[in-house]
């Protein structure tokens, strides 16, 4: 029973229910008779099962305030224990067919500090036909989408544990996910995601054990499961046919090594050294914080008893009092409350999505109604602003359901940097900032290519080797850097290096070799680097399997502008290199500025604005081969009629009687020539649909607050349009 139903039952039975309190005081009995459980848990377990066993023999008079206190101490277990770790269906042995005495020791059973040992043979295979869940989608795909989710963090872990072998939470969080995969997967009768699950799982029980650390081979060996468990869950949501599912190739050889990973060679070779671990006392202290499971620990191996048992035995305070505090300290702590959640279809959550969309545009319609306008009833004014701001909360709720934490994306790539740093035999440092930034989940799938290239190549081509980084006075070990962070609206997200940096002439030469530039054009130190993006252009001097073709950057541009986003580069050559990704928060909504040419309206993104200003008469020009020029503080800028571009009549021809729009992309601005700008305003993105081909230099469109539909314009596309 879980811990929270036994804490409710005991709470909610009757003191005359005398089944029922039989069942609530042997399962307490099995927690106190558990050797996975922490001596302090079993030792409230004991004080539990005694109050209810003195209930039961009409030794309390007060029977319904013993049985709420019984509720308080089940419930503060709850803080010392994790559900999951009680299982007593594998190597446990609680008391069954016998009843425990009516008078139970107070004193807690000794304390063990090693759990069962896991069963050597392979997991019991269960008594279910093969094909028994096939036609149970559901079942499977609640399966898959849980197992995702238990790898995933489990990854994380495992990488924690490189840095921190101690680290008890982490170590505990593996041995879930891996033991819980299991379980369902033996439910179900994935009989190898079952083995496999469980071999990995007695690894993990030896690191728990303290038998060995997962560092260095064994780590790689608990990765390695995680991957292949994760490729089997892969295969089994793609799976069509009947049937068991096809093994993959390399199963029965990591089950072998994971049996016996020591006559395959492994070990922990990249653990520390014994003469090199701090003490216990020493962590504490450095920390400047204790957790109550630190102070067990280190109780224990002084001998000493639990803080708890030991204040009950000095008559201080009752275990009811005890327990008490225990849920006082779990609420100032926060404890692992989080906030609930449920599963939703992201095609009902995008409908939801769309259908706020469309309620944000009739709003508008509506607000800049004319009849609405000429109203002076106050009131009406009153309901329709109530309503637009209603509205606009809704939308901003709406959108946040789109939005999801960075965090196991940058996870993702923590473990690419790990994977990558070995294969190269370069020590590489990496730090990630700001994961718990949110982005639009659509961006998120959007990001992962870039971010895997530019990664890539910082690993690869800008960290040198301990080697090199020794010669130059640097840290043998490298520093990569990934943050990221909000910023007028948009998500900022930094890739930084301390390696070599850029070579500019370096890459200037080859873009003059390979003819991306005139050989005598002079280029700022921003556009050189920018130039890394071309395709094919790669400076590296040999191709690995990792970079070096000169692709990578070139995939990183395009996926980057095709969400209306940006790259930024800087570097130092011998200090390391900054590359900065800037993009929306999402991609269904736009921030734009609203422009009139002629009876057309347009919308260009305020982030591809610069200014808008009448120019006057002097400052025109036309300059040979450049057409149209205006002088905007020292800088001659081109001038593109919005009119001619897309042949709208009956617009302003004068420069000087209309607006010009300043507008940059990717380092080159120019002016737009416009009759009028309508001011600011967000709308919701629409595709021209599917019978309309791209259109160059729109990137789609709106509607409008009075029903008419504006195309949002493509800043890069409208300057490729103006140079043909």
């Amino acid at each position: 029973m879980a811990l929270d139903a036994l804490a409710a039952a005991a709470i909610g039975v009757e003191p005359d229910d005398k089944a029922e309190l039989n069942n609530i005081r042997t399962s307490l009995v099995e927690l106190k008779n558990s050797s996975k459980l922490p001596d302090e848990a079993r030792f409230l377990a004991s004080e539990a099962a005694n109050l209810i066993n003195e209930v039961i023999n009409g030794k309390k008079e007060d029977s319904s305030e013993t049985l709420a206190n019984v509720g308080q101490i089940i419930s503060s277990l709850q803080m010392l224990i994790d559900p999951d770790e009680v299982d007593f269906s594998e190597g446990e042995t609680p008391v069954s067919g016998s009843e425990p005495q009516a008078e139970e020791s107070t004193t807690p059973p000794e304390s063990t500090e090693k759990d069962d040992e896991p069963e050597e043979a392979a997991a019991p295979e269960p008594d279910i036909e093969a094909d028994s869940f096939e036609d149970d989608p559901e079942l499977i795909a609640e399966f898959i989408t849980e197992a995702m989710d238990h790898l995933q963090n489990s990854e994380a872990a495992l990488l924690t544990l490189e840095t921190d072998p101690e680290d008890e939470d982490s170590l505990n969080l593996v041995f879930r996910a891996f033991h819980t995969i299991k379980g369902t997967a033996g439910f179900l009768n994935l009989k190898s995601v079952q083995t496999l699950a469980h071999r990995a799982e007695n690894l993990l029980d030896r690191a728990r054990k303290g038998e060995l650390q997962l560092v260095g081979g064994y780590a790689d060996l608990a990765l390695e499961s995680a991957d292949m468990l994760k490729q089997m869950t892969i295969d089994l949501e793609a799976k069509t046919e009947k049937g068991p599912l096809p093994d993959p190739e390399n199963l029965d050889d990591l089950i072998k090594r994971l049996e016996n990973p020591e006559d395959y060679g492994v070990s922990d070779t990249d653990s520390i050294a014994a003469e090199d671990v701090p003490r216990v006392g020493d962590i504490l202290v450095a920390q400047k914080t204790v957790t109550r499971r630190q102070v067990e620990k280190v109780a224990k191996e002084r001998g000493e008893k639990p803080i708890g048992e030991a204040i009950v035995e000095s008559g201080a305070a009752t275990t009811t009092d005890v327990a008490k505090a225990l849920r006082v300290q779990k609420k100032m702590g926060g404890g692992k409350i989080a906030d609930s959640s449920i599963r939703v279809s992201t095609k009902r959550l995008d409908g939801l999505i769309n259908m706020v969309g469309e309620l944000v545009i009739s709003q508008a319609m509506v607000e800049q109604n004319e009849w609405i306008i000429a109203q002076k009833d106050r009131s009406v004014a009153k309901n329709v602003a109530q309503m637009g701001k209603i509205t606009r909360d809704l939308q901003d709720l709406s959108m946040s359901l789109r939005m999801v934490p960075l965090k196991h994306l940058f996870q993702k790539m923590v473990r690419l940097v790990r994977d990558l740093a070995r294969k190269s035999g370069k020590q590489v440092n990496f730090v990630t900032e700001g994961e718990d930034t949110e982005i639009d989940r659509n961006m998120v799938e959007l990001l992962g290519d870039p971010l895997i290239h530019m990664i890539r190549n910082a690993v690869d081509h800008g960290i040198e080797s301990p080697e090199d980084r020794k010669a130059k006075g640097k840290n043998p070990v490298g520093t990569v850097t990934l943050r990221a962070y909000h910023t007028a609206g948009n998500v900022v997200i930094e890739l930084l290096d301390d390696g070599k940096g850029l070579d500019r002439d370096k890459i200037l030469k080859k873009a003059v070799e390979n003819g991306l530039v005139p050989e005598n054009k002079e280029l700022s130190d921003s556009e050189v680097f920018k130039l890394i993006f071309a395709a094919g252009l790669s400076t590296a001097e040999k191709v690995t399997d990792v970079s070096g073709r000169g692709v990578g950057m070139d995939v990183v541009r395009k996926n980057i502008e095709a969400i209306r986003g940006r790259v930024d580069v800087d570097s130092q050559i011998g200090k390391g290199s900054t590359f900065a990704l800037k993009i929306p928060l999402t991609l269904a909504i736009i921030d734009g500025m609203l422009l009139r040419v002629g009876d057309e309206k347009y919308i260009i993104s305020t982030l591809n604005v610069v200014r808008a200003f009448r120019p006057e008469k002097d400052a025109l020009n036309t300059v040979t081969n450049r057409g149209e020029m205006v002088m905007l503080r020292g800088d001659l800028l081109p001038i593109y009629r919005l009119h001619e571009l897309f042949n709208v009549p009956d617009a302003i021809e004068e420069p000087t009687e209309a607006l010009l729009l300043v507008v940059e992309h990717e380092g080159q601005s120019c002016a737009l020539l416009a009759d009028e700008l309508l001011g600011q305003q967000q709308v919701v993105i629409k595709t021209l649909g599917d019978g309309i081909k791209k259109v160059d230099g729109v990137s789609g469109a709106a509607i409008l607050g009075d029903g008419h539909v504006g195309l949002i314009l493509d800043v890069a596309g409208v300057m490729n349009i103006a140079h043909t």
